[in-house]
């Protein structure tokens, strides 16, 4: 592919310089890899996976290095150009864009992984399901991945990345050993709980305001080979979470989540959904897993897979929205105390109209034992178990999903009066009051972080928190 050589920048037109007869300008930094600021990546860059805000940037940088970022970010310190990284850009509201800015295309830097006995150290640009390919080549895996494993590591970390295995293990940021990043004052550092911890504890779940991520050193666990599916219909909301505490107090099951969608026959369908993990032939009691439970008997959907197996089923039931990614996706998603989901999550089904649960809506609830959660700036309700409601759906014109949007907000400030927390990467309209609310108690430790490390305020501005 040809790209359009960029020799500098105007600082006065704020536009790159292309032709030689038009210098002088600043020059632009020698690169590895190349900046581009052709239509077809500034218009990419331009939106995300909710396609609902679509700012361009500048030019877009495609890094065949390290030093690649290393340059640029202090490139657009000194001219005061915003920066952000991008990996799969599966944010709902314009988190990932850089409106007049750098974007930083993570996933034109993967390097191979690199493997201890007990660790992998992996580009931030690799999507979740790559990691986990490599890792079961050597008999490992990571404790915890994504619903949807076709996001990127740096993407997830910045936000906090989970999955029905969390309220075991904590979430992604909880299993990562060490980071390198660049910071918004252009220094490449490495990071960890021992060395820069004000750095690192600002990274993740940070949302790109401290530092880009290049590499993270994520923990691994032994994998099984096969996995025992069990899915459970019930016959309604309060009985199904009433059984999810249960699994969650008593860990009969490696991963467990809970749904809800619409029945094609009215109302609603509650079912959930348990994995136990095994080394075959050792096969679990199926009876077993399911004493106590209150499911409706005789609808069980049990099956054997192996690990693959299962992780592919999984990626196909959460695929509900492939080949809709041209409408708009105003997702919902907040963080419950366990004393406040009942109440909330029976008001929302009572608010939806039939005409908002297409074929695909769908609800998703995870529960969290919220001490394994350690990262500061991963922000969860203030209760032993918290669960995450998932509000999930494509909308089919503007106008219904700017009202979808408004009805988020509605949503956000009657769970926050809750105690409820936020997941940052949803379609919620926030004021920077808010971001502080979010960030309590830690919001000065984050504030001080980002004068620390990105004085300038150049790095991800699309959440609009400083």
């Amino acid at each position: 592919m040809n790209h359009t050589h960029v020799l500098g920048f105007d600082p006065s037109g704020r536009s790159w310089v292309t032709d030689r007869s038009a210098l002088p300008a600043v020059k632009t930094p020698e690169l590895d890899g190349v900046l581009r600021i052709d239509e077809t990546a500034l218009k990419a860059a331009a939106q995300d996976f909710g396609n609902l805000r679509h700012h361009p940037p500048i030019a877009v940088l495609e890094p065949d290095s390290y030093e690649d970022v290393v340059r640029m970010v202090n490139f657009a310190r000194e001219q005061g150009i915003k920066i952000g990284g991008r990996g799969s850009g599966h944010t709902s509201f314009g988190q990932s864009q850089v409106e007049g800015g750098i974007v930083v295309r993570m996933s034109a830097l993967n390097k191979p992984p690199v493997f201890g006995s007990d660790r992998v150290e992996v580009s931030s640009g690799m999507l979740w399901l790559q990691v986990l390919a490599a890792t079961l080549e050597h008999g490992l895996r990571p404790p915890v991945l994504t619903q949807t494993d076709y996001l990127s590591v740096g993407g997830t970390l910045s936000v906090g990345g989970m999955d029905g295995g969390s309220y075991r293990y904590g979430v992604q940021v909880d299993n990562v050993l060490e980071l390198l990043v660049v910071t918004g004052e252009g220094r490449l550092e490495t990071c960890s709980p021992s060395r820069l911890p004000e750095l690192f504890n600002a990274v993740l779940a940070g949302l790109g305001q401290c530092g880009i991520i290049l590499r993270a050193t994520l923990r691994l666990i032994p994998a099984h080979t096969h996995t025992l599916f069990v899915q459970m219909l019930y016959r309604d909301l309060q009985t199904m979470l009433a059984d999810h505490r249960l699994m969650i107090a008593d860990g009969r099951f490696d991963r467990i989540s809970a749904h809800v969608m619409p029945s094609s026959k009215g109302g609603w369908l509650h079912f959930m959904n348990g994995g136990c993990n095994f080394t075959s032939p050792a096969l679990p009691d199926k009876d077993t897993l399911l004493v106590g439970l209150h499911h409706l008997r005789g609808f069980e959907r049990i099956s054997t897979l192996t690990y693959s197996e299962y992780i592919e089923q999984s990626r196909q039931d959460n695929d509900v929205f492939t080949g809709r990614s041209h409408l708009p996706h105003p997702w919902f998603n907040m963080y419950l105390p366990d004393s406040a989901v009942d109440q909330f999550v029976a008001g929302v089904f009572a608010d939806l109209v039939e005409t908002e649960t297409a074929a695909d809506f769908r609800t998703e609830i995870y529960g969290f034992n919220t001490h394994l959660c350690t990262r500061p700036l991963f922000r969860l309700p203030d209760a032993p178990v918290a669960f995450l409601f998932n509000l999930l759906g494509t909308i089919p014109d503007p106008i219904s999903a700017k009202e979808t949007v408004e009805r988020n907000r509605r949503y956000f400030e009657r769970a926050r009066e809750l105690g409820g927390k936020r997941y940052p990467m949803n379609a919620i309209p926030m004021t920077q009051e808010d971001w502080r609310g979010h960030f309590d108690p830690y919001w000065e430790q984050f504030a001080n972080a980002k004068r620390r490390f990105d004085p300038d305020k150049i790095l991800t501005p699309g959440p609009g928190i400083f």
